[in-house]
């Protein structure tokens, strides 16, 4: 499950995930996110990928993650924050993902911590 959040305050893009990503909401999820992203000045703006709800991955989901992570870094937004999952084994997972594409964002331990980053701009 995805949630989108425009937080205009501190110049933050929000994508809420938690639960079991699922390859089958993969698309709808990209194709939401590209129609909300849409109606902001990306530039001007931090994507903050709150992960901290996120449960351990199957291995038919990491191929799905490699790509997000390169979607996030397409998108063009001024810096990319990652919400570290509060569970280890999607923690690690994520972050072995993360140096596999040379994901260019920033692992951050909370969503306050992220939301105060994106405003330090």
């Amino acid at each position: 499950m995805a949630l989108f959040q425009t937080d205009k305050n501190n110049k933050a893009f929000i994508i809420t995930l938690g639960g079991f990503a699922e390859t089958d909401k993969a698309s709808n999820f990209v194709e939401n996110l590209k129609k909300e992203v849409s109606s902001i000045d990306v530039k001007n703006f931090s994507l903050i990928v709150d992960s901290a709800e996120l449960r351990t991955f199957k291995t038919e989901i990491l191929p799905v993650l490699e790509a997000s992570y390169s979607l996030y870094m397409n998108l063009g937004f001024k810096k990319i924050l990652m919400v570290t999952p509060k569970k280890v084994t999607p923690r690690l997972q994520l972050k072995r993902i993360a140096k596999k594409v040379h994901f260019s964002g920033i692992f951050i331990n909370t969503l306050q911590e992220a939301r105060s980053a994106a405003k330090s701009d």
